[in-house]
């Protein structure tokens, strides 16, 4: 049975990214675990938690941050900026404070885009102690007048906490283990980071409905970089058992689907995700090597780790103007290009899922006819896309070391194609699988 895209998964995947949405979240607070319970509503994830102050390889697990309240109002009393409008207002781990600025003081605590000046941006003051930032769209700085004072108040707590993590294992006829992962840290971003978070969620209750897998699948859902540490420090004792994975993030948009290869560039993971992108019916993708200031993939492939995890996306972050603003909101994203991502994903994992090494049970060419599955090739005229000439590829090629990943990437045939034909020839005690 190929993996296929089911219509109400799809629409559990786009409810999915709209409930997310408001969610306050950042590395350790609150609102991850009330994400992480919300997804728990459609995937009976398990939610691990890892303690502040913990020591996870090189990194230290942060203080909880959780925002009462934070806005900046004139001395009328009127909020001119407020964190309840806007979660992206407040910069993520910026310190209490109460006080009173002139316009010149407030703005060395301001961060605007000129170039975009209807877009709030996202930041970050992670690591960072004793800071703070609003975030404001450029054309909000004309609400502030230079002979005028304003009253500042961020009201957070910062104090030890959890850091969670959400985790979904799907048993398979081997403990080999393919990782499928995304981030669920900012806020009020539908594309970076919901779409991949969603389209993450959906992949898995796609594969719990599918028999017959060969490897088991591992889901995995954290606050970006600190999260993915966490988990690899924490369980290195199954790390051996990891095949490799996708992380997925970025996926929503209405660029061209883009696979970024693991540090290696030619794992069954990464050879997986081409093939399923070269024969997509759209046919409009790109691939990209490994490249350094990514995402999670960085933490899988680095030294000590050198897992092979590649990343699905559309347009990479970074490469998008809505990238970290307020623009990148519902209206950026759509149901039917999560659906697409969705369905070449899952191509990929069936290809590696079902990718076989057979040996050939007779020696020299076999006797087709005897086994009643010979097919005539018109030698002069050839159809190289013949099931018959397909019988004699697999005749010529199966031999104990090549994969049918390898022989329809070397032959430029569809694996599904070698797939197909190789099960009849293994159903006819021609052929016996390896693996």
């Amino acid at each position: 049975m190929k993996w296929s895209v089911n219509a109400g998964v799809v629409d559990t995947m786009w409810a999915m990214v709209e409930e997310l949405f408001p969610i306050h979240r950042t590395l350790v607070n609150d609102g991850i675990r009330n994400s992480l319970e919300l997804i728990r509503s459609s995937l009976d994830i398990a939610i691990h938690e890892f303690p502040s102050g913990m020591h996870v390889w090189d990194w230290i697990i942060p203080e909880a941050w959780n925002v009462n309240q934070a806005y900046i109002a004139d001395l009328s009393g009127r909020k001119l900026v407020d964190f309840r409008n806007n979660n992206l207002h407040l910069a993520a781990y910026s310190c209490p404070f109460q006080g009173r600025l002139t316009k010149a003081e407030l703005l060395e605590h301001i961060w605007t885009l000129p170039d975009q000046p209807d877009a709030i941006p996202y930041r970050t003051l992670y690591y960072k102690e004793n800071q703070w930032r609003f975030c404001l769209a450029h054309d909000e700085l004309s609400l502030f007048n230079d002979d005028d004072q304003y009253e500042v108040c961020i009201d957070v707590d910062l104090r030890p906490g959890k850091l969670c993590v959400g985790e979904f294992v799907l048993p398979g006829k081997t403990d080999k283990e393919i990782w499928l992962t995304s981030y669920l840290c900012h806020p009020s971003l539908a594309n970076d980071n919901l779409s991949g978070v969603a389209l993450a969620v959906s992949v898995m209750k796609t594969l719990a409905s599918m028999p017959d897998r060969q490897y088991s699948y591992r889901l995995l859902l954290w606050p970006e970089s600190i999260g993915a540490t966490t988990y690899l420090a924490s369980h290195e004792q199954i790390l051996e058992k990891v095949v490799g994975g996708y992380v997925f993030t970025c996926c929503g948009d209405a660029g061209p689907i883009t696979y970024k290869k693991s540090y290696f560039g030619n794992t069954l993971i990464d050879q997986a995700a081409l093939h399923a992108l070269r024969y997509a019916d759209r046919g409009n993708y790109s691939i990209r090597d490994f490249w350094l200031n990514g995402s999670d993939e960085q933490k899988f492939n680095a030294p000590g780790v050198r897992l092979p995890f590649g990343s699905f996306m559309r347009t990479p972050y970074s490469e998008f103007p809505e990238y970290h603003t307020s623009k990148d909101n519902l209206s950026f994203i759509s149901k039917d290009q999560l659906a697409e991502i969705l369905s070449v994903v899952l191509k990929a994992l069936f290809i590696a899922d079902t990718n076989r090494i057979y040996e050939p049970l007779y020696k020299g060419e076999p006797f087709l006819s005897k086994h009643g599955l010979h097919r005539q090739v018109d030698l002069k005229r050839p159809d190289r896309k013949s099931l018959a000439y397909i019988q004699r590829v697999l005749t010529m090629e199966t031999d104990g070391h090549n994969s049918l990943l390898d022989i329809a990437n070397k032959w430029d045939y569809h694996f599904d194609d070698i797939l197909d034909e190789s099960i009849i020839f293994s159903q006819a005690g021609l052929f016996k699988a390896l693996n």
